[in-house]
């Protein structure tokens, strides 16, 4: 009898763990297939409470989910799709050519390797290069980094497009997104068992051999992943959650939201999880250039297309009936796109190319234009102000593809008044993001537009994926200016923060600058109202050691306070408009090397009357048994003058002089309800006050045992003399901070050019 043959295999000797780490694509299907278009990755950590494993790994599938398919996100993100479609069509060589894949770092976590499991988030590394669709990085960056409803963040950074995922990973799992349809997106889960085993390459391995600790004890293996077929299909949530067992449970009422949106399909995951490699084969994918196509329209039809352009070239005017016929046939609106993406540089200022751009590139009353090179600025005024074909309330175009100047193209949206979003892209292949800068601030010298407008600038997202800073941080115009954001329109300039962790210890302090997060007075109170909401105690363990929270509260809140004080107030919370991350605040890191001594933060700004500043104070009380929650918060602003946080340099006397601290009588101060009265009238005082109640509230509902004094209230506005102290306070600090900010920037001038007036100030000083 002929016995079966021995097969090697690996031996579970440990139980099963799902993935430690996940790296989340965004595809979408362009030029003929899906293919990514933003890549992010959270690093699991030694401790379990800091990875994103189980309930928290479903809450950001959710949160993903919901803010590509949020309506004030979806028209930006359908404007970067268009882009990536002509980017990754193109035939003519130019395209950028995807690199060999970007392979994620394998690790043991088993290993305590803190230093491996910090990765370095360096502005100069190839990771973070420019970003060819940065709102879309910027939505899945911000999904995954920040969950407001636990009040936490997360591990979180941004990938190269070329990154792929291996299913023999012992680190990795997948999440892959399709927004093809960001008004229907899809999701997947991609994770496989992995276990400690060891490999038995014959049956006299098979047998149990006694560990020298004695019979019982656990043989330690190397970790394998258990599964050897590998079947390429996404599992849902709840299929993930039924699969691993885990500590942290997935929310409920987040599993029955996920079980509302379909799975993606194995295409969608073709690209970025390519097969095991095999005997002839290296595992590696083509460039996604390679995998470029044409338009499949015919010859004759694309010389009908051009004859029919050219033809109305010729005109100063036509009327449209005139193409009455031709605009019935099924898909004419897709090949006059085509035709005059070819013509761009023909579109002149006439009611003539103007209609045709309509007819071509509106959609109701939003205007897409970001596909269209070496437009001019006639034509773009041109199509916004066509007689008799309606209004055009919102706009899309690549701001460093228009023929003109970044004045020429601001007055040209300023002098359309129906507009009220404007959505001002960059082009995937672009050198730089200057024309971003130039345009918003040829924007901030016309507020009108601002004041009217919602503005979603690409470039300020890119900035911020990178660690950089995206405005000058001394205004060229007008002279003295606080920031370049125009105070009228964005009227925040940053937020101070003191904590007290305990009765009688010292504060904390830190710094958010707001005066790069374009955020206008109710964004501003929504993202207040969401960063007050997560200092309150949680489930949520997740470290916040960089301070995100105070950014991603403000760039991924709720659209309005509306949505925010009504009753499905988590629903608004897990489906966030996403507006730019504060840069400053993010491209300065907590803690330097090169300036040891304390924590850094941005350059405190002088206080002007025009511009508010945030304080927020929150107080922790504890005894043996229970534990409390105190916030006290302000808006506060000098009545009269300049409250300077550096004084002018003097060469006499030799030390600077210090500025008198503010007196109360001097500031104004108000709560969340006279700054709106004050900023934008035209919100309901009473959804304010219920925000605030809710808010109170949860605080008081989360106390246990009544820790905080009698008559104290759990969430309160600072009084004159407290604002007054405590920004005496911060402007003591401000000054040391600044001194640390010079080490950080003489340390690595090239590297951390944040400042450079402060090393020009304390040049002349010398």
């Amino acid at each position: 009898m002929t016995s079966t043959p021995f097969t090697p295999y690996w031996m579970q000797v440990g139980p099963s763990e799902d993935p430690f780490s996940w790296v989340f694509f965004a595809v979408a299907c362009v030029a003929g297939r899906h293919r990514p278009v933003a890549v992010v990755s959270s690093l699991g950590d030694n401790l379990a409470t800091e990875s994103l494993q189980g309930g928290p790994l479903v809450a950001a599938c959710q949160r993903v989910a919901a803010i590509f398919a949020h309506p004030a996100n979806v028209p930006a993100v359908r404007a970067e799709l268009a882009l990536a479609d002509d980017f990754y069509a193109r035939g003519d060589g130019q395209v950028q050519q995807r690199p060999a894949p970007a392979e994620l770092p394998e690790l043991d976590r088993r290993a305590h390797e803190p230093a491996r499991r910090r990765r370095g988030w360096d502005s100069r590394s190839g990771a973070v290069e420019l970003p060819p669709f940065p709102f879309v990085a910027s939505c899945l960056l911000q999904g995954v980094g920040f969950d407001a409803r636990a009040g936490v963040t997360r591990a979180v950074r941004p990938e190269p497009l070329g990154t792929v995922y291996r299913d023999t990973s012992i680190e990795w799992g997948m999440v892959v997104v399709d927004i093809t349809e960001p008004a229907a997106v899809r999701y997947g889960i991609v994770g496989f068992p992995v276990a400690a085993a060891r490999f038995v390459g014959a049956p006299a391995a098979e047998r149990y051999t006694m560990g020298a600790l004695g019979p019982g004890a656990a043989e330690s293996g190397e970790l394998h992943v258990m599964d050897e077929v590998r079947p390429r299909q996404a599992m849902s949530a709840a299929g993930y959650m039924a699969r691993f067992e885990h500590e942290t449970p997935a929310d409920p009422d987040t599993l029955e939201e996920l079980s509302r949106v379909p799975l993606v399909d194995a295409d969608a995951m073709a690209l970025v999880w390519p097969p095991t490699p095999g005997a002839g084969d290296s595992g590696v994918l083509p460039s996604l250039a390679g995998l470029s196509i044409g338009s499949d329209e015919s010859l004759d039809d694309q010389a009908a297309d051009a004859q029919l352009v050219q033809s109305t070239f010729d005109l100063h005017d036509f009327d449209v009936s005139i193409l009455d016929e031709a605009r019935a046939v099924p898909g004419f609106q897709e090949r006059l796109q085509r035709t005059l993406v070819q013509h761009a540089t023909r579109l002149g200022s006439t009611p003539s190319a103007g209609k045709l751009i309509r007819i071509a590139f509106a959609h109701r009353d939003h205007l897409s234009l970001e596909r269209l090179s070496a437009l001019s600025v006639d034509a773009v005024s041109a199509a916004l102000g066509v007689a008799g074909m309606g209004p055009i309330a919102s706009i899309s175009l690549c701001v460093d593809r228009i023929a003109g100047t970044p004045a020429q193209l601001a007055a040209a949206l300023a002098a359309c008044d129906t507009l009220c979003a404007l959505y001002l892209l960059v082009s995937p292949d672009r050198e730089n993001d200057a024309a971003s800068v130039q345009v918003f601030e040829e924007l901030a010298a016309r507020p009108s537009v601002l004041r009217r407008a919602r503005v979603v600038l690409a470039g300020s997202h890119a900035a911020t994926l990178r660690k950089r800073f995206w405005l000058p941080t001394v205004p060229r115009t007008p002279l003295g200016a606080p920031q370049v954001a125009p105070l009228d329109v964005y009227p925040v300039q940053q937020m101070l923060v003191q904590q007290q962790h305990g009765t009688g210890l010292p504060f904390d302090r830190s710094l958010i600058y707001l005066g790069d997060a374009l955020l206008k007075p109710e964004r501003l109170a929504t993202g207040l109202l969401l960063y007050l909401h997560s200092l309150l105690p949680s489930d949520g363990t997740a470290g916040d050691g960089e301070g995100r929270k105070g950014l991603f509260s403000f760039s991924s809140c709720p659209s309005s306070l509306a949505a925010t004080a009504a009753a499905a107030d988590a629903d608004a919370l897990a489906a966030p408009e996403i507006s730019p991350i504060p840069a400053e605040s993010f491209a300065v890191p907590f803690r330097s090397s090169s300036a040891p001594g304390g924590a850094l933060w941005p350059r405190m700004r002088d206080l002007v009357p025009g511009g508010w500043t945030v304080l927020v104070s929150l107080e922790v009380h504890w005894d043996r048994r229970s534990t409390s929650h105190r916030i006290r918060y302000a808006f506060v602003r000098p009545r009269h003058g300049r409250i300077a946080v550096d004084p002018p340099p003097s060469p006499t006397p030799p030390t600077p002089p210090t500025p008198q601290p503010p007196d109360a009588a001097e500031l104004e101060v108000v709560g969340l309800v006279r700054f709106l009265a004050v900023t934008a009238p035209e919100v309901d005082p009473a959804v304010v006050e219920r925000c605030l109640d809710g808010l109170a509230g949860e605080l008081a509902g989360a106390a246990i045992g009544g820790v905080l004094p009698r008559g104290v209230d759990p969430l309160s506005v600072l009084s004159q003399p407290e604002a007054a102290d405590m920004l005496r306070g911060f402007l003591d600090e401000s000054r040391l901070v600044n001194r640390r900010l010079r080490l950080a920037m003489e340390e690595d001038p090239e590297g951390r050019n944040w400042y450079p007036e402060l090393l020009t100030e304390e040049a002349r000083a010398h």
